[in-house]
């Protein structure tokens, strides 16, 4: 058999393949009147029992000093710089310094309501909050309202004389707000029988509920209404996580909401696989709904499947809160979820919740909350009612590899110009909507920043440390041994090319040329990166393969005797070699040292340590390597 020829030039290079992702489009508010108000409102939340988060640095801090000592719905609000005003569980309201307000007390919420508490600025008055209190099911309180006023107390803020105004007699434990476009926010509940209440509301007040008649039948007797209700940050949808007495009538149901009219419709439902439900939320890019069973389980759901059934068929278990029960999911000004699990005394994070399936990156007790205590509850959205002044916010696909690029997503409100700074990167800033090919070249971790403006100001998001890139995959190269190619091992997968083209089932570290010309092989690390080798001028003299030897070397796995068939050992020489994985020759014999066996020879394995290994047979008529197990 010819010998190769000496390897002329080895050549390495690492790429990425870039992942395409559609950008979410940009909504704008049409208002006649209008407050400023910019993104701080959520940055400051208190929850739980004496639990407390601070996102005003770009990445969540847990914060001391809250007085909440509430299993349920809790809410907060921040001023545009993101300074505490004022939190309330639905029966107290306490102000910046931790203290009950005056007249803050006595309200008409409840400890055991989902959403006791929602808070919504009044449109046209930057002093003043409408303070709403949703009953718990078995309750006879109704919905009602009350009115904060910032200007009492010192500057820090009293309920006024409007207090415990009825709105509703009786509703579900639900309710949810979504900014709409020819007014300034709806303020959406339901009731037991399926109808919604979308009340609009703006600068000349509250406004006469638009009703919707949608969806399913909840009944008290079965402990329906209790659960999360959700709004899509797309502004046009809702979701509902509906819990019950048992599993056969509990159930998550997403519904269509159109922001303009106010109106629900087109009810979907999805089953969990087992016990009942209770928080849920949608991604931020609105194409994925996460809901959680009453339980440790969280599962994510694509809405881009298409109908229900398809919806209901991507269901995938995202992770798990190791036995404890989980609550609130809540998207953090970071544009993560964060997810609340009863007696914890950290939060949990869906890290990358645009992803889909378990790339989310559920992380268990990623934020410990410094002696806080979870319940069930987190802070509703405080939605920025009326706003011509621009919110500034982006997501990027930020973990990476190194000499790759990522594309930015620009999910701004209301702006029209921006400025994105990208330190460490190429180009390091951009004025355009979706920056895309952003590149990194040097593992570590990087900064990206926003401006985006309008004529009434701007507003800067700054994420520190916002993208990771990878350490450079170990070197790759390729070592050639009669005619079988090695690449370096160790890598998670491999991929063999020849000329170019992909070689199918070619997924080894080594593959064997059945003819000459170029090669490559693409090995990805732990981390998806990819690092590539190639081999010129390769030059293979293999005269015949045999392509199915599954019958042909047996028992596999093997405990002592490997067999060959006799009709493979035609011609002569024949030379049969054993190999580890790292390529070694472990063993080497002649078909004259064999010991004969019905059916072919056989070959003494019983030295070798348990493992993965190659049987190679060679002679002039054939050429083939075969993987076995020695147990």
């Amino acid at each position: 058999m010819k010998k190769a020829l000496i390897i002329q030039r080895l050549v390495c290079r690492i790429f990425f393949t870039q992942r395409t992702f559609s950008a979410v489009g940009l909504f704008v508010f049409i208002f006649s009147v209008c407050m400023c108000f910019g993104q701080g409102e959520n940055n400051t939340w208190y929850f739980g029992y004496g639990a407390g988060v601070d996102f005003n640095s770009g990445s969540p801090v847990a914060i001391s000093g809250g007085q909440t000592a509430q299993r349920e719905g809790v809410a907060s609000v921040s001023d545009a710089s993101g300074n505490l005003l004022f939190y309330s569980d639905g029966l107290s309201v306490w102000d910046r310094t931790h203290s009950f307000m005056p007249n803050g007390t006595g309200l008409m919420g409840d400890p055991s309501s989902t959403q006791s508490a929602t808070i919504v600025p009044i449109p046209g008055n930057a002093n003043q909050y409408y303070l709403f209190t949703c009953p718990a099911i078995n309750s006879s309180n109704g919905l009602r309202y009350s009115i904060v006023d910032m200007t009492l107390n010192a500057g820090n803020g009293d309920i006024a004389a409007t207090k415990n105004v009825l709105l509703l007699n009786s509703t579900t434990e639900q309710c949810t707000t979504v900014p709409a476009t020819n007014g300034c926010v709806w303020f959406i509940t339901r009731k037991f029988n399926p109808v919604f209440y979308s009340y609009l509301i703006d600068i000349t007040g509250i406004h006469p509920p638009v009703i919707s008649n949608c969806g399913s039948v909840f009944m008290s007797i079965n402990i329906n209404g209790l659960g999360y209700m959700k709004p899509s940050p797309l502004n046009n949808k809702i979701a509902i996580a509906d819990y019950g007495a048992s599993s056969a009538v509990s159930f998550f149901e997403l519904y269509d909401f159109d922001n303009t009219t106010g109106s629900v419709s087109n009810a979907i439902q999805l089953s969990p696989p087992t016990n009942v439900v209770y928080g849920c939320s949608f991604s931020p890019d609105g194409t994925k709904f996460y809901g959680a069973l009453w339980g440790p389980s969280i599962y994510q759901f694509d809405l881009t499947a298409g109908s229900a059934a398809a919806i209901q068929a991507t269901e995938t278990l995202i992770g798990n809160t190791n036995g404890t029960s989980v609550g609130a999911m809540q998207i953090g000004p970071d544009q993560k979820i964060y997810v609340t699990s009863e007696g914890d005394l950290s939060l949990s994070v869906i890290d990358n919740p645009n992803a889909l399936g378990t790339a989310c990156n559920f992380i268990f007790a990623s934020l410990p909350l410094n002696g806080g205590t979870c319940g069930i509850g987190l802070p509703s959205i405080v939605q920025s009612v009326c706003n011509v002044m621009p919110t500034a916010a982006f997501f990027a696909p930020h973990h990476i590899c190194p000499g790759t690029c990522t594309d930015f997503i620009n999910n701004s409100q209301n702006a029209t110009t921006y400025l994105w700074s990208f330190p460490g990167a190429s180009p390091s800033t951009s004025t355009d909507a979706n920056p895309v090919s952003i590149c990194y070249n040097t593992p570590g971790n990087y900064t990206v920043s926003l401006i985006a403006t309008n004529a009434s100001g701007s507003d800067t998001l700054m994420l520190n440390n916002y993208i990771t890139v990878y350490p450079y995959p170990a070197p790759q190269g390729i070592a050639q041994s009669g005619d079988t190619l090695f690449a370096n091992a160790g890598a998670v997968s491999y991929q063999w090319y020849h000329g170019g083209v992909l070689i199918p089932g070619a997924t080894d570290y080594f593959y064997l040329a059945t003819s000459g010309g170029d090669y490559n092989v693409v090995a990805t690390d732990a981390n998806h990166c990819e690092v590539e080798a190639a081999i010129f001028d390769v030059v293979a003299a293999v005269q015949s393969m045999v392509n199915d030897l599954s019958s042909m070397v047996y028992p596999n796995p093997v405990v002592d005797k490997l067999v060959v068939t006799s009709s493979l050992l035609v011609g002569a020489p024949i030379e049969i070699t054993i190999y580890n994985l790292l390529g070694e020759k472990v063993l080497a014999v002649s078909p004259l040292s064999l010991g004969r066996v019905v059916g072919g020879e056989a070959i003494d394995c019983r030295l070798l340590p348990s493992g993965i290994y190659y049987l190679e047979v060679t002679g002039s008529e054939i050429k083939f390597r075969k993987q076995f197990v020695k147990q």
